[in-house]
Order: structure tokens, then C-alpha cells, then sequence
């Protein structure tokens, strides 16, 4: 059997997914030296810099059961030739990385989550392979939220473009929920294993408390 076949063989849960949770929206305006430091996560080059977004998720409930997740969403907004794509991404299952690859095109890489929380402070350490870093997120004592919806959104940063193993993806995901301001972020230790975003400024940045996410299926096309 080919690589391809046994990997259709593990996958057990087609689109529409519908997937529900809490997570962390990190905006940040990345510099072109940044990118260029932070080159071996194929950020796409800005000669002016832009904005991109950290999420750490984690998904009470979807197709393949609870997971955690920790990704970069890339908006090339200077670019017309390219469409937001997910350059980084580890997840805590080992069927999420799978169907995340195959269905989507979308590069996961399976690393353990830890989570401790202590009144409005969170950190959540993520180990892959023998490294381990940490994200301390402080959320404001303010219950305020506000309602988001991706309808609210520019069509264009939703449209999601991959490529995987010689093929195209694109699929454009749909949310709904409520979202609140985060107080601070604070990266400590992240090694090898994502950009340092220390080193980026941090914009407005929200907490989600609760989120409905659907992924559609994706049109896939040969390279």
C-alpha cells in the first residue's frame, strides 16, 4: 500500500466539521526583519511588515474529540497574489494531525499541551520532540465580551490556501462567538520551536471564551 492509501485509511471523519471551545487571538505587526529571523517558519516576505495572528485553541469538542492547538495564521494582505495560509501549526492528538494533513493540507505536527491556570493568568507549556516553551496570558477582570461573526469579516483574510505533498488546498472557514480583551502575553523559551514573539509588537489581543468554528471541505487540486 501506498503512503496516501494508508493514511485514507486512518481518516474516519469527513467535512463539514463543526468544532466548539475557548482561545487565545494574538495579533501582532511583524517586522521584515522579523520575518527574516523567523525564516525557517516560511512566513511569506513583507517588505514592509504586516500583521499576523498567533491562536492557541482548545477545542472541547469536534469530529475526532477534544485537542489543544497552537498555530500562526499568515495574512499576506500586501500580497494580491497570495491568500492567508497556516505556515506553522502543533496539535495534541495524533488523529487531528492526520486528518488536518489530509482533508486540508494543513502542515500539523503532534506536541503536548499543559495547561495551569491561577485567576486571570493562564500559561500553557508546549513541548515538541525534547523542547518545551511557554505563552503566560493574562486575561482583564472586565467580564465585557462582544459578539464576532466571520460574516463581520473581509472575505479575503478568510480564504485559506495550502500546499501539501503536491497538491492545493483552499477552504474558507466559518465562526461564530464571543470575544473579550486580553491583558498581556508573555513568550518565554521558544527555542526552535516557533518565532519568538517577543520580538514582535503585540496589537489588541482577545480572549474567546466560546466559539463555534465550522471547516468546510476543501477544493483540492494538483500542483
Amino acid at each position: 500500500m501506498t503512503a496516501s492509501i494508508l493514511e485514507y485509511a486512518k481518516i474516519e471523519h469527513f467535512p463539514p466539521w463543526h468544532l466548539h471551545g475557548d482561545a487565545f487571538i494574538l495579533n501582532y505587526w511583524i517586522s521584515p526583519t522579523f520575518i527574516q529571523q523567523a525564516q525557517a517558519f516560511r512566513l511569506a516576505p513583507s517588505s514592509l511588515g504586516r500583521v499576523v495572528q498567533v491562536l492557541l485553541i482548545r477545542y472541547h469538542d469536534s469530529p475526532v474529540g477534544p485537542y489543544d492547538e497552537l498555530l500562526i495564521m499568515d495574512h499576506p494582505l500586501f500580497s494580491k497574489k497570495r491568500l492567508s495560509s497556516i505556515p506553522k501549526i502543533y496539535v495534541s492528538t495524533e488523529t487531528s494531525v492526520v486528518h488536518g494533513q489530509y482533508l486540508w493540507g494543513i502542515p500539523k505536527e503532534l506536541a503536548q499541551f499543559e495547561w495551569q491556570q491561577h485567576q486571570q493568568e493562564l500559561v500553557c507549556t508546549i513541548q515538541f520532540q525534547q523542547q518545551k516553551m511557554q505563552i503566560h496570558l493574562k486575561k482583564t477582570r472586565s467580564t465585557r465580551s462582544f459578539y464576532i461573526n466571520s460574516h463581520h469579516i473581509p472575505a479575503s483574510m478568510l480564504q485559506i490556501r495550502q500546499a501539501w505533498q503536491g497538491k492545493r488546498y483552499q477552504f474558507s472557514p466559518q465562526f461564530r462567538g464571543r470575544i473579550s480583551k486580553l491583558a498581556s502575553v508573555q513568550w518565554e523559551n521558544t527555542q526552535a520551536i516557533f518565532p519568538d514573539f517577543s520580538q514582535a509588537r503585540l496589537l489588541q489581543s482577545f480572549y474567546v471564551p466560546t466559539f463555534n468554528l465550522v471547516f468546510p471541505p476543501a477544493t483540492i487540486k494538483d500542483k
